[in-house]
């Protein structure tokens, strides 16, 4: 099966596709298409991919952080 197939199978919960070359921009513009269509998270830099796994980590440890308004911040 093709990425395509594999989305669409629920088999990919996230993708990371860092294309650079002329082909690959048209596979990529098919990968981009499928995932947005099954609401799987898509990143196109290994550091956007980074940032948001620490992220992640943080919340994890952090637990569910409370909303706060903009104000409360600028106090």
């Amino acid at each position: 099966p093709n990425i395509d197939d594999m989305i669409k199978n629920e088999e990919i919960a996230l993708a990371i596709n860092t294309s650079d070359n002329k082909a690959s921009k048209n596979d990529a513009k098919i990968i981009r298409q499928s995932v947005l269509t099954n609401r799987i998270p898509y990143f196109t830099t290994i550091a956007a991919a980074k940032a948001t796994a620490l992220a992640i980590a943080e919340l994890k440890k952090a637990g569910t952080p409370e909303p706060k308004a903009l104000q409360d911040y600028l106090q």
